[in-house]
């Protein structure tokens, strides 16, 4: 609170939550374009950065009312970001029944999306002009029916798994090599943990120091180093 008492931006934090609000009601600016800023950016974890025109004709080609009309956007604990003081923060959640075609082509499935809860961001310029949003960002991938997936992609994602399959709009799996890291690692950790305390335990440490081990290795290393 200090902070924001402190603040020298010229809209004050009430305020700048009553545009925030009036934004998200515009459809993010699709149904009201003199709220966006020309130097908009849209970032979502893999979408984007997208600017004005892009955003605003992709989101309203969408036609989420027409394919969801009771979808409730669930915004709740909107604040301002103290560091950022142009900035406020919110959390959505969501939820709503396909009845309508999405875009205008996906077929209704009439299957209810449940979104987890996602922190979104909407930044202001000095105007009152919105010039960044984000969304998408999940906070828990366990809630909902999306795949833990933010955003549209976990919208179609739970109207119709199979839409989209490149691994974006896919639930989040490890790569092979972060499973050969997680099998390892731990083992190895351990391994060495176990090493070092026998160490210790018998001397080596002591004793490399008192033969001169430790300086002679240490030598080596630094010319090694220059070497390089």
């Amino acid at each position: 609170e200090e902070m924001l008492a402190a603040s020298t931006f010229p809209i004050k934090p009430d305020e700048l939550i009553l545009k925030c609000k009036k934004f998200l009601a515009s459809n993010f600016g699709v149904e009201d374009p003199e709220l966006v800023a020309e130097d908009f950016r849209f970032v979502a974890p893999v979408v984007g950065p997208l600017d004005k025109k892009t955003f605003l004709d992709a989101i309203g080609g969408f036609q989420i009312k027409q394919a969801f009309p009771d979808f409730d956007p669930q915004y709740h604990d909107f604040r301002v970001d103290p560091f950022e003081p142009n900035r406020v923060w919110l959390t959505a959640r969501g939820r709503g029944t396909n009845t309508g075609k999405f875009a205008d082509t996906v077929p209704a499935t009439n299957k209810e999306i449940i979104n987890p809860p996602q922190a979104v961001s909407v930044t202001f310029n000095e105007y009152g002009l919105v010039t960044k949003y984000t969304i998408g960002y999940v906070m828990d991938r366990e809630v909902g029916n999306t795949g833990g997936l933010g955003g549209v992609y976990g919208i179609l994602y739970a109207i119709n798994p199979n839409l989209l399959q490149f691994p974006e709009a896919q639930p989040w799996t490890p790569s092979p090599q972060y499973q050969i890291f997680q099998a390892t690692a731990g083992p190895a950790a351990q391994l060495f943990k176990q090493g070092a305390k026998v160490a210790e335990d018998v001397g080596l440490f002591k004793l490399a120091e008192d033969i001169g081990l430790t300086k002679i290795l240490g030598d080596i290393m630094s010319g090694s180093e220059k070497k390089k």
